[in-house]
């Protein structure tokens, strides 16, 4: 057995691919990259959609998030990139119309949002994702 000295690097994992979910439940992205949080990857499960009660839906009770696609800037998933007033998370659904939600505004805090054993407050996107 050898020995690795202290002067190496440790070992490090390399993705090829990997799927980051915007919104919960909803179809996901195919990345090459992504940047870890402190609750993960960048992006991942950030938005979720609620009912008037403010309790989530998955596809568990609605399958048919499954068929909602979500679009992010490219350079989104890159290191050091933030989000300006130009920026929208592009939200698709059979029958609907886009749906544009600004990445770089101010948002309202909703309290009294759950989803499954999680209670806490988010932020609302506002009147028109809410249609």
């Amino acid at each position: 057995m050898d020995r690795v000295s202290s002067s190496e690097e440790p070992p490090t994992a390399k993705i090829s691919s990997i799927f980051i979910y915007p919104i919960k439940s909803c179809r996901g992205i195919s990345v090459s990259q992504a940047s870890i949080s402190l609750t993960g990857f960048r992006w991942d499960r950030q938005w979720l959609v609620v009912n008037s009660k403010g309790r989530a839906y998955t596809q568990r009770v609605e399958p048919k998030l499954a068929l909602v696609e979500v679009e992010l800037p490219k350079d989104a998933f890159t290191d050091g990139w933030e989000p300006t007033k130009s920026s929208y998370l592009v939200v698709r659904a059979p029958g609907m119309d886009d749906l544009n939600v600004c990445l770089g505004k101010q948002c309202a805090k909703a309290d009294g949002v759950s989803v499954w054993e999680w209670s806490g407050s988010v932020l609302d996107e506002g009147d028109k994702a809410s249609k």
